[in-house]
């Protein structure tokens, strides 16, 4: 494909050259604000996940334990990166079954 590149010469004066960097710059913030929003909700949620040490002081079990309670599906693991957490909801109910 082809495309056609043409340069086009524009005159502005100072006023509307600030105003329309201005409604631009104001567009990314409302573009970057919409994208800050779903990450502080998911920070939010992190306060809700708890590391495999603390499961398996929570629950009096083994490391052991726990990756065979994730492969038979007693108790989910989720993965961010390398690090393995589990929902606390979900440990509170298995020690709630448990009592």
């Amino acid at each position: 494909m082809i495309e056609n590149k043409t340069s086009l010469l524009v005159q502005l004066n100072v006023n509307d050259l600030q105003q329309l960097i201005q409604e631009a710059v104001k567009n990314e913030l409302e573009n970057l604000k919409n994208l800050i929003k779903p990450i502080s909700k998911d920070s939010e949620n992190e306060s809700n996940i708890i590391s495999r040490e603390e499961v398996s002081k929570l629950l009096k079990i083994s490391y052991c334990s726990l990756y065979h309670w994730n492969k038979k599906g007693i108790l989910k693991a989720k993965k961010i990166g390398s690090r393995v957490y589990y929902l606390k909801s979900d440990v509170m109910s298995k020690l709630n079954q448990a009592s």
